[in-house]
């Protein structure tokens, strides 16, 4: 089986959020049981050329937007594990310094930026002669290509019993966008219509996966079910209840070979379950590293998108609160600006307490994962999230909202004394928050029971392994869709 995964971002070429692990890993995994993996992405700004050098692959496409066309290219580089990577390029459209937008908001250009993203791949694949069984679609801004492969490229040789798996990772963002870029797309007004792409009177890209992929998947079994309602379906969940019978859930897995405390080389000194020794001087490695002064108060973590969906607005509520507790507080990540603003206002307000980088840094991303105590994930909905698994990996406990893939992986240990890896909470409350947190403390406070609790979590298996293999089997059902009948 010939796999393509496209992605508008992949690790290790170019990162905003968990997307990326995903679509990293994903592939390399599948390669280890045997499957012909190979991954797209656009060439942006921001991809390293001296770590990863770039060779031409196939032909200069030409990519047809609307009554014209783009020029553009496709080359390839190396992505670890056996996995082809190929990157679309056209310089007006990525190399910019952000791969979406800036501080101030997305790029008015994106829903024309990801159109010739997700044709050229169409063309590179018409144009170059390669032929993949699957191509494995990521979000919205790869979602054109489940409809392109259902209207105008059906009768082309290279796609015609070519199966598409499309996996929601949040579907909070949707790729809206004015109903005049229909003709931009290539796709006809009889589209635009509730059943297709239209939603009040706008283009949802996002839509276009769901109605024309032959399989769905999110990225864990309860958020499948969450976005069927209305609270989490984000005015999509009559499409998606409409396609439940094709609608799956896998639980993302981990990168081991990126994310494992005894071979990490971001971090001040490597550990393991059996020898938790070295979690001391990573500790001091993240409070030297964010300029917090020593101590021995248990330190907690936040990285991410500086959102509302990420439970920012309730760590703000609860921030002076925060600031009294023993502990201390590191945030990595970027977002809107009135939660940036907020969170470097605590840190300037408590500098020895709390301290904020507005930032993406994978290398500080792991030394936090490594150095705190606690890692703290408020979110108002997450699809699967990644860093509370991750944390489970290194001993890090997470305190957690109870809902999608954080229900998932996280197991209260209030509530289940003998199972529990971390503490949660369901209601989205300041004061549920507040009441996880201060359980967390009180069980660091009692160094046995604690030690339970980090060595159960570190000790869950979240390979890859078995996330493949699961789409392994989705990728069957879509081929089996394609197969000609008779």
């Amino acid at each position: 089986m010939k796999v393509l995964v496209v992605s508008s971002e992949i690790v290790p070429f170019a990162k905003t959020g968990g997307l990326a692990d995903v679509t990293g890993a994903l592939p390399k995994a599948l390669r280890r049981i045997g499957v012909e993996a190979d991954c797209i992405l656009p060439r942006y700004r921001c991809v390293d050329r001296d770590r990863f050098p770039l060779t031409g692959a196939g032909q200069s496409i030409r990519v047809p937007l609307g009554q014209r066309e783009e020029g553009g290219g496709v080359e390839e580089a190396d992505a670890g594990g056996g996995v082809h990577a190929f990157l679309v390029r056209n310089d007006r459209y990525f190399d910019r310094e952000f791969l979406y937008g800036t501080r101030e908001g997305d790029y008015v250009d994106n829903c024309e930026r990801f159109t010739f993203f997700c044709r050229a791949v169409m063309e590179w694949i018409v144009s170059s002669g390669r032929r993949y069984d699957i191509l494995h679609c990521n979000d919205w801004q790869t979602a054109l290509i489940p409809a392109y492969m259902k209207t105008l490229y059906a009768d082309r040789e290279p796609f015609r019993t070519t199966g598409t798996l499309f996996t929601v990772h949040n579907l909070g963002y949707q790729g809206l966008f004015w109903n005049h870029d229909l003709p931009m797309t290539g796709l006809g007004w009889e589209l635009f219509t509730p059943q297709g792409l239209e939603y009040y009177g706008q283009i949802n890209l996002m839509k276009a996966g769901l109605v024309f992929a032959d399989i769905l998947s999110t990225v864990s079994d309860t958020y499948s079910r969450e976005i069927q309602t209305p609270e989490y379906g984000y005015g999509l969940e009559g499409v998606l209840y409409e396609r439940r019978e094709d609608l799956y859930g896998i639980v993302n897995g981990i990168d081991d070979e990126e994310w494992h405390p005894a071979a990490d080389r971001w971090i001040a000194a490597n550990y393991s379950v059996d020898d938790l020794s070295g979690k001391a001087a990573c500790r001091r490695d993240l409070l030297s590293a964010f300029g917090l002064p020593p101590g021995d108060e248990p330190i907690l973590g936040l990285i991410g998108r500086l959102t509302a969906q990420k439970g920012f607005d309730l760590v703000e509520r609860i921030g002076e609160w925060l600031a009294g507790q023993p502990l201390r507080m590191v945030i990595l990540g970027a977002g809107e600006r009135k939660y940036e603003e907020a969170m470097e206002a605590l840190g300037r307000k408590y500098p020895e307490r709390i301290a904020i980088r507005v930032a993406y840094d994978n290398a500080l991303a792991h030394k936090i994962e490594a150095g705190a105590d606690i890692y703290l994930m408020p979110s108002r909905y997450e699809p699967c999230g990644l860093n509370q698994i991750y944390s489970l990996k290194y001993g890090t406990v997470p305190v957690v909202r109870e809902t999608g893939g954080l229900a998932d992986t996280v197991v209260d240990a209030d509530a289940n004394p003998a199972e529990g890896t971390g503490f949660t909470f369901r209601r989205y409350e300041a004061e549920e928050l507040m009441g996880a947190v201060s359980r967390a403390l009180a069980a660091y406070a009692d160094r046995t029971r604690w030690d339970g609790i980090v060595r159960r979590g570190m000790a869950l298996d979240f390979s890859w392994e078995a996330s493949a293999r699961a789409y392994v089997d989705l990728y069957g059902k879509a081929l089996r869709k394609r197969a000609p009948k008779g």
